[in-house]
């Protein structure tokens, strides 16, 4: 008995500094979160340490509206962490919901009156292509697409865009086609999660087209169930095909999933029977000058954010300083 309760105590002990220790780190997530939550209107671009590159010269040449498919659900949980890391090195980021949030949020909300959930997701495509066009086309070359938990390398989007006519009937992202016994046309279409571009033309395209029933039904299937294949479907009807996004070595530069699921080749059973173009896995899977990730979970956009603004190599670079206040100071 004197050995139960020493047992019985010692668990207690444990339980107890298991659960304090957790509502310590959930609270130290929560005040970090919100001590880093800024006003959209006051965060700068990120200045990568290292000489300016292409980008810093392209921000006006090449100019990109980035809209963020989201949902009332996860507007403060995952598109908010997008406004902190690389939301804001688009020249014009919108976060598409379908209710208006119920406090303040960080970024630009567009909330547009459409179904809640995975069967509204083709009617909240619309609306948004349908706004931006109303209200942007003359504003911006290239209008993008990505989901609230994608990774957007805009630097190397701008770089990869800046040799693009946004006067083609094109548009970019990762090439897919729906499986045969899926459907019973030959169905091309460009990944939502890892990110779509279109041109000017290409969206102008789409809107002549966007709210025709005979070539763009809304109550089929496929719009219910997969916005990117619908979009994909009402493009090729005006003539929009998908342009390549992969480098001169045939590696994806838009890509569906987390990288280390491309690294390892946790790929799944599902993905052979969509790609279009072949692939590997391993530290050879995808491009060097990577634009997108899926998948990716809200802590893991600052890691991303880190890696791919700040990490440098010093084997890499002859200039070793840090740039604060337009001075520079040595690392």
């Amino acid at each position: 008995m004197k050995l139960r309760g020493k047992l019985g105590i010692a668990t207690l002990v444990v339980c107890s500094f298991v659960m304090g220790l957790m509502t310590s780190l959930i609270t130290m997530r929560s005040m970090y979160v919100r001590r880093n939550v800024r006003d959209a209107g006051s965060i700068e671009d990120s200045t990568p340490r290292g000489r300016p590159g292409i980008a810093d010269y392209s921000f006006t040449s090449v100019s990109i509206l980035c809209w963020v498919m989201t949902s009332p659900d996860n507007l403060f949980k995952r598109a908010i962490h997008v406004t902190q890391t690389w939301g804001p090195r688009c020249n014009k980021t919108i976060y598409v919901t379908d209710e208006t949030p119920d406090r303040p949020f960080p970024g630009w909300v567009l909330t547009v009156p459409v179904a809640h959930g995975r069967t509204g997701l083709w009617q909240k495509t619309r609306a948004a292509f349908t706004y931006i066009y109303d209200h942007y086309y003359d504003q911006f070359d290239w209008f993008v697409k990505v989901d609230d938990d994608t990774y957007l390398i805009v630097d190397n989007l701008r770089y990869f865009l800046s040799t693009k006519r946004t006067t083609d009937p094109v548009y970019y992202g990762h090439h897919l086609k729906l499986p045969s016994e899926t459907i019973d046309i030959d169905l091309h279409f460009s990944s939502g999660g890892a990110g779509y571009v279109l041109g000017k033309e290409a969206l102008s395209r789409f809107m002549s087209v966007a709210f025709d029933e005979k070539i763009c039904p809304e109550n089929v299937t496929l719009a219910m169930s997969a916005e990117d294949a619908m979009l994909g479907y009402c493009l090729s009807q005006k003539g929009v095909r998908i342009g390549e996004s992969r480098d001169s070595l045939g590696r994806e530069r838009f890509v569906l999933f987390q990288m280390d699921h491309f690294i390892y080749g946790f790929i799944g059973d599902w993905l052979p029977k969509y790609i279009v173009n072949n692939f590997t896995t391993g530290m050879d899977c995808c491009s060097d000058y990577l634009i997108s990730m899926h998948y990716i979970k809200p802590y893991s956009m600052y890691t991303m954010d880190f890696l791919t603004h700040h990490f440098q190599l010093s084997s890499r670079s002859k200039d070793h300083y840090y740039r604060v206040g337009g001075s520079d100071i040595p690392v």
